[in-house]
C-alpha cells in the first residue's frame, strides 16, 4: 500500500511540474522537447528528455544508427550530451513515454533496452512495457501483436 501511495505522489508531483510548464522558462530549445517539456526557471537541461513518443517503429528505426542520427532521430543529444540515455515526456494519450539506453557496437547501435508506459485517454499510465533488440533481431516486445513477450508472467 506504502508503494502505491508513493507512486500517486510521484504522479501529482510530475503532473504539477507539467502542468507549471506553461510559466516556465525554456529549457536549452532542444528541438525534441518543443511541445511537452520544459525547464522549470533555475532547472538545470536536461539534454536526454525528448518528446517523441516511444513507438515500436521508433525503437525499430534506431538499429544501426549512429551517435549524430540517434541525436537526429529524438532531436536531443542523450544524457551528458551522449547518444545513450534518452527519457520521452510525451503525455498526449497513446504516447509511449519512458526511457532507452543504447549500445554501441563499431559506431553503430548494436542493442536497445527500453522500458515505458502509455498514455491512456485519462492521462495515467498503462502497466509497463518491455522493448530489447540485439544486433538486428528483436529480443521481446510488450508491444500489442508481439509473438515474443518481455513480461512472460501474463
Amino acid at each position: 500500500m506504502m508503494t502505491v501511495k508513493c507512486a500517486m505522489g510521484l504522479m501529482l508531483v510530475a503532473g504539477s511540474l507539467f502542468g507549471a510548464a506553461g510559466t516556465a522558462s525554456a529549457a536549452s530549445g532542444f528541438p525534441g522537447q518543443n511541445g511537452c517539456w520544459t525547464a522549470l526557471p533555475g532547472e538545470d537541461e536536461r539534454p536526454d528528455v525528448t518528446c517523441r513518443s516511444f513507438t515500436e517503429d521508433l525503437l525499430q528505426s534506431l538499429q544501426k544508427a549512429t551517435p549524430a542520427q540517434v541525436t537526429q532521430i529524438l532531436g536531443v543529444p542523450g544524457k551528458d550530451h551522449k547518444a545513450g540515455y534518452f527519457e520521452s515526456a510525451n503525455k498526449n494519450p497513446g504516447a509511449y513515454n519512458g526511457y532507452i539506453e543504447l549500445k554501441y557496437t563499431a559506431g553503430h547501435v548494436s542493442e536497445l533496452s527500453a522500458v515505458m508506459t502509455q498514455v491512456t485517454p485519462n492521462g495515467m499510465a498503462s502497466d509497463e512495457k518491455d522493448y530489447q533488440w540485439s544486433m538486428g533481431k528483436v529480443v521481446c516486445s510488450d508491444f500489442p501483436g508481439s509473438k515474443k513477450a518481455c513480461d512472460t508472467s501474463k
